[in-house]
């Protein structure tokens, strides 16, 4: 998987030439990135976890989308490359994204100045991670936007659900080897599957700060976001989805696509939104 990846990163860009990259002050365990435009961004802060099935990642995908996310929301971004698995098995990951969101903390920026951001497997980490962070007392950020976050590690897919009824017309992902992500990721402890920080989709969203969810009419993980959704507006936190007709997983991250430009400046909407 890591190979036909790199493989594939050749056809990203670069990141624009008016967004500067510092990788310092990192983290403990991982690598990270400050990625700041230049045509003054504002005090928001947005706090990315990339996607990957928690084993791999688009490095250079997932930064343009990060550059591109800030330019239009006016914002700096922090890119997370936490610890992947089956090297570093669940929790290293959410441990490594939680230090993160604590680094901003500590260094002086507000929470109402900091929006949660994650796609896919990455998607998954920002739920919870923000589910931890309240557990842990620790204040929550403005917002959090989650593409086709990959919710539910538990499969308990219903029938006549996303799961089931666009397996056949998902472009991008297949859930024939999710036994075998669920088992590297969580280090053969397949039981931890319905624990609310590995399947945020059976979670508290109490005391969330409001959710926008994109995802793809096509998608596997379509019901993922619907039901994150649902259960967040069961416990009064503001949360929406846009379904966006036939787009496949990840489509934010394809600059080419001018479905792609739309779906960013409808997140950055919801980035000034939040913190004005």
């Amino acid at each position: 998987m890591r190979e036909r990846i790199q493989a594939m990163e050749r056809f990203f860009p670069d990141v624009p030439a008016d967004v500067t990259i510092d990788l310092e002050p990192g983290l403990s365990h991982c690598d990270a990135e400050w990625l700041t435009p230049q045509a003054g961004p504002t005090e928001r802060m947005v706090l990315h976890f990339p996607g990957g099935a928690f084993m791999t990642r688009f490095v250079r995908a997932e930064r343009l989308l990060l550059a591109r996310l800030c330019r239009a929301a006016n914002a700096r971004g922090r890119l997370v490359f936490y610890r992947l698995a089956p090297e570093h098995p669940y929790p290293a990951g959410l441990e490594d994204c939680l230090e993160a969101y604590r680094q901003l903390l500590s260094g002086g920026t507000p929470p109402e100045h900091i929006l949660i951001s994650g796609m896919s497997a990455g998607g998954c980490l920002a739920l919870s991670a923000l589910m931890a962070a309240r557990d842990e007392g620790l204040p929550m950020p403005a917002g959090a936007v989650l593409m086709s976050p990959a919710a539910d590690m538990s499969d308990e897919s219903e029938e006549g659900g996303s799961r089931i009824v666009n397996a056949d017309r998902d472009a991008v992902l297949s859930l024939e080897r999710g036994d075998d992500i669920r088992r590297l990721y969580l280090d053969g402890k397949t039981e931890l599957a319905s624990h609310p920080y590995v399947s945020p989709v059976l979670g508290d969203y109490s005391d969330l700060p409001p959710l926008f969810f994109q995802v793809g009419s096509t998608e596997v993980l379509l019901d993922d976001s619907r039901r994150c959704a649902e259960r967040a507006r069961s416990a009064g936190v503001r949360a929406e989805v846009e379904v966006w007709d036939r787009m496949p997983h990840g489509w934010q991250a394809l600059s080419f696509a001018p479905e792609s430009g739309r779906a960013i400046g409808r997140l950055a909407d919801f980035v000034r939104e939040c913190c004005p």
